[in-house]
């Protein structure tokens, strides 16, 4: 027997029964509504869109727009605190600098070499042996020296007794002129010899008291001899006269023979001549001896004066020549045992001693930080030029901070008002015109000099203000803060590395107010300078929301997200630090700013994060927020062209 099973109802039990075929076309009736259905709501859609849109125009503030990529800000007002943020190197603010004082053997040249120094960061008591110079060369000058000295004394010695006997010789020279002029005067006095006759009162009393004197010299006496001869060849001459005459009449009366008389005749003539002879030697004595002779002894008595005056003269000549060459060797001498004392004083030299107590630190000039050249680095070998600096010795209880300043920020930065006392001049010029000829002579000494200096160092200037507040912040001590004040700032740029030899900044010297223990030289640090204290809150924005470069001036741009989205605002700026910025006009409180603007502009952009590559520093220098460095550089990027990064963006209250 065969069963048939037919399908249970499916309209309920109480639903007639349906065939198969009509059964079988629902399914396809269910996807065409529901096909409608979305179309439906699909259009539904669309209009609601399109109402919103016409009713978010014509009524913003009933359908508010809505950016979720846009990060905001709200502007409120701010008290803006304007500082300076740089990075440095502490190191002690009183140094007593060694300096290299052997002297090099000619300009240009090295004076010597490293032999051993003490390790750096040593601690040292003064007088402590610090570094030791090769003296070897020094020594061989020393001996040579030794011989010259030797040859210049002896020398001296010899021009000093040349200068003895010369004077001795100038002595016995005068003497000999003096008596050649006593000579030559008693020879004239000797050959007139004229004298007052007291027996012709009575003749002076008529005719004047010259007419008493007469001669009496040499002249007179062969005068006198003349005349007497003369009479007696006269009286001979008569007598030989009378003779004749006997002997003529004696002839006549033949007694006596013809030449007999001619005998007596002979003898006549021959007193004759005799006669004739003393007459004109009389003549000629009277005439011409007299007054040759006269002329010569005056003569000889002229030349006697001008005798001792040449001798005098010559006697000087002499003198000054003697001296002369004594001097020199004295001097020469003299030079070479100042030579030999400079050497002596150089070798002592060598041996670097501490000045003070405290810790031994290698000096590092700036040119040689950032290069690869081991000229002027301190160690064994190496070689070391006069006056150069070699060792520094700090004072660890009076702490600063060397750190450089971008030159649109130095403006901004003011040091300590310090009025120069002209305390070191006044003194120099009392002990050059005092009347201790012993003090004038030691304060031309060049040591001396220094040693009054640093005497007197603190008396020099007078602190009137002191300069900016700063704090500081060491990078060994990172949870301490430690107050300060600009102590300097350097009138001229400092020499830069070669990455950033177009960026020019000034050494500034920040000084920490109190005594800190643990700090040493060459350690990092932050300095933070307040510019100018906050007086009142001012409109501020953040950085990052302004767009545009220092080519504006003070006007910037930023976008104001409103009901109708994100609107550009030109604004004007003021004073800003690494965070905020003032907006003097542009904006309105309560205003909503983009903090992310390249979203609107895209990538190319002036944004703070783009401008400008090189860390920071030219954008917040150029005195306007809007550069690239504030958060690039506050992130850290120190290596940045323009300066340490931690600085780059973080200050920049300089002009816009």
């Amino acid at each position: 027997m065969t069963m048939q099973l037919s399908p249970p109802p499916v309209n309920g039990p109480d639903q007639p029964f349906r065939p198969a075929k009509a059964r079988s076309s629902r399914p396809g009736r269910r996807l065409l509504f529901i096909l409608i259905g979305v179309v439906l709501i699909v259009g539904i859609a669309g209009a609601i869109g399109a109402a919103a849109g016409l009713a978010g125009k014509f009524f913003p503030h009933l359908f508010p727009t809505t950016r979720p990529d846009l990060v905001t800000h709200k502007v409120r007002l701010e008290y803006l605190s304007v500082t300076v943020v740089e990075r440095g190197t502490l190191e002690s603010s009183e140094n007593k600098d060694v300096v290299c004082k052997v002297k090099a053997g000619s300009r240009g040249t090295f004076a010597s070499s490293i032999k051993w120094v003490i390790d750096d960061g040593t601690l040292v008591k003064k007088n402590q042996l610090l570094m030791d110079l090769d003296d070897s060369a020094l020594q061989d000058q020393l001996r040579t020296q030794r011989i010259v000295v030797a040859k210049a004394k002896a020398e001296l010695d010899k021009t000093t007794e040349e200068y003895t006997i010369q004077m001795q010789q100038n002595e016995a020279d005068k003497a000999t002129a003096v008596a050649a002029l006593k000579v030559a005067a008693l020879d004239v006095d000797k050959f007139i010899g004229m004298r007052y006759d007291e027996s012709l009162d009575e003749i002076g009393s008529v005719a004047g008291t010259l007419a008493m004197f007469v001669e009496r010299g040499e002249y007179r006496q062969k005068l006198d001899d003349v005349n007497g001869r003369l009479k007696l060849a006269e009286s001979d001459l008569q007598a030989y006269r009378e003779r004749t005459s006997w002997a003529n009449r004696a002839v006549s009366l033949n007694y006596l023979t013809q030449s007999q008389a001619k005998v007596e005749q002979s003898k006549e003539e021959s007193g004759k001549n005799t006669v004739d002879k003393l007459q004109k030697e009389k003549y000629v004595l009277e005439t011409f001896q007299r007054a040759r002779d006269l002329t010569d002894l005056l003569s000889k008595l002229e030349v006697a004066r001008i005798g001792i005056e040449k001798s005098e003269k010559q006697a000087a000549a002499k003198r000054n020549q003697a001296e002369s060459a004594r001097e020199t060797a004295s001097l020469v001498y003299q030079q070479e045992v100042d030579q030999l004392n400079e050497i002596d004083a150089q070798l002592w030299e060598c041996k670097i001693r501490a000045p003070q107590d405290g810790m031994v630190v290698y000096y590092k000039p700036e040119s040689s930080r950032f290069s690869s050249s081991s000229q002027g680095m301190i160690q064994v070998g190496e070689q070391v030029k006069e006056g150069q600096k070699l060792i520094r010795i700090p004072d660890l209880k009076r702490m600063q901070v060397n750190t450089k300043v971008h030159e649109a920020l130095v403006s901004r930065i003011v040091p300590d008002k310090r009025i120069p006392t002209g305390n070191f001049d006044s003194l120099r010029a009392g002990m050059l015109v005092t009347y201790d000829p012993l003090t004038r002579l030691m304060f031309h000494s060049e040591d001396v000099q220094s040693i009054v200096w640093e005497a007197n160092r603190d008396k020099e200037h007078y602190l009137e203000k002191d300069g900016q507040k700063a704090s500081i912040r060491v990078d060994a001590y990172p949870n301490r803060t430690f107050p300060g004040h600009v102590r300097s700032v350097a009138p001229v740029a400092s020499q830069q590395d070669f990455f950033t030899s177009d960026v020019k900044v000034y050494q500034t010297l920040v000084t920490i107010d109190e005594i800190v223990d643990g700090l040493k030289p060459d350690m990092n640090a932050e300095v933070t300078i307040q510019i100018e204290p906050p007086k009142e809150p001012v409109l501020a924005v953040p950085i990052q929301a302004i767009v545009g470069g220092t080519e504006g001036g003070t006007k910037r741009r930023v976008y104001v997200l409103t009901d109708t989205g994100p609107q550009e605002r030109e604004i004007v700026i003021g004073l800003f630090n690494e965070k905020m910025a003032e907006v003097k006009e542009g904006i309105n409180l309560d205003d909503l700013v983009v903090l992310n603007p390249k979203v609107i502009l895209g990538d190319k952009a002036k944004t703070r994060d783009e401008a400008d590559p090189t860390g920071g520093r030219r954008g917040g220098a150029g005195g306007a927020p809007g550069g690239a460095g504030g958060e690039k550089g506050k992130a850290g990027t120190e290596k940045a062209k323009g300066g340490k990064g931690a600085t780059g963006g973080k200050t920049a209250p300089g002009t816009p």
